[in-house]
């Protein structure tokens, strides 16, 4: 475990189940896209939602904008990187697959610029957070693209323009991940390079990845480890978070056996996932597995507000996941 400024860092049972919902969802189906989820001046605005980073503007019948310029902060632009570049057309490769029951899930595949050679065919497959949908992660989707990645980015149910308009249950959650990485390794550059990612509510599919599929790395970033660790750090009960969930969602029972090197992200002002998730995982991935937990200083949780852990610098960032991957992952890397 390492410790730097930009820095190397819950079980089963039954009694009342909460694996048939989905609590900790926010999302926007492309459908619901208003004046008053994209204009922070409407009477109507979300109170709480940060007015740069927040809006929905993009209806079901409108492309997404992946050049759309955005308010960058001062800390994220660091290093070699002082602007992050718009993603043209011509990387954007629109991908549809149709989940369990036959409604099809909106998905993207954005190729890697090719500027960073070792990266150039290496996939990045985005399991994104809790709130509206892929709209509200592209500023995600260009850092990745940024620093060389080919990414493959998708829909849940419910969220962004995927066609079901309500959100999954964690059964449904867990078939449509796998669905998803199947989809995303028939259409890779090189289906050998891919790396399963998982920020926010994103753990949760990440982990069904991880636990389903061989993939060269598996990635948290202030990732929910479980429903048990959310009840136990976050709920004044009585009674332990393990008998409100079966496990299906438990990353920490999934991945103990799991030999895929993993690297584990979190910032240390984080209020929405408590660190103590991450410490969670990164315990239970066994000592024998290349595995790194990264703290990083001032980052909170997401995009908004604080800003998240890539936004405290995007040349730190891309170091700490490229010099995890050349030390303990080089399979993720072309010669």
């Amino acid at each position: 475990m390492k410790h730097v400024a930009w820095i190397p860092l819950l079980t089963t049972g039954c009694m009342l189940n909460l694996d048939g919902l989905m609590p900790f969802f926010d999302p926007l189906h492309c459908s619901e896209v208003t004046e008053a989820t994209c204009d922070p001046d409407h009477p109507d605005w979300s109170e709480g939602h940060d007015p740069d980073w927040d809006r929905a503007c993009t209806p079901c019948d409108e492309p997404y904008d992946w050049a759309e310029e955005h308010p960058w902060r001062e800390a994220t632009l660091d290093g070699d990187y002082t602007e992050i570049r718009p993603i043209l057309d011509d990387y954007v490769e629109t991908q549809r697959f149709d989940d369990a029951s036959g409604k099809e899930l909106d998905a993207y595949l954005i190729y890697s610029h090719g500027e960073v050679p070792a990266l150039a065919d290496t996939t990045i497959v985005l399991n994104h957070g809790r709130f509206v949908g892929i709209e509200h992660y592209r500023p995600r989707v260009r850092f990745f693209h940024e620093l060389g990645y080919t990414v493959f980015v998708w829909d849940y149910r419910g969220f962004g323009k995927s066609e079901a308009t309500e959100a999954p249950t964690l059964p449904e959650m867990m078939n449509d991940a796998r669905l998803a990485y199947r989809h995303a390794q028939s259409v890779a550059p090189d289906p050998e390079k891919m790396i399963i990612y998982g920020m926010s509510i994103g753990g949760i599919p990440a982990g069904e990845m991880a636990a389903k599929f061989d993939a060269c790395a598996q990635m948290f970033e202030a990732a929910f480890n479980s429903i048990t660790a959310k009840i136990e750090t976050n709920m004044a009960l009585s009674l332990p978070g393990s008998f409100l969930t079966t496990g299906v969602a438990e990353n920490d029972v999934k991945l103990r056996d799991s030999t895929t090197p993993t690297l584990i992200m979190h910032g240390t002002i984080d209020d929405r996932i408590h660190i103590n998730e991450s410490r969670r995982l990164f315990s239970a991935i066994p000592d024998s597995t290349p595995k790194d937990l990264v703290l990083i200083d001032n980052a909170g949780h997401g995009l908004g507000f604080a800003g998240g852990v890539p936004e405290q610098g995007v040349a730190a960032y891309g170091t700490i996941m490229l010099e995890f991957l050349a030390e303990h992952a080089p399979e993720c890397l072309s010669d």
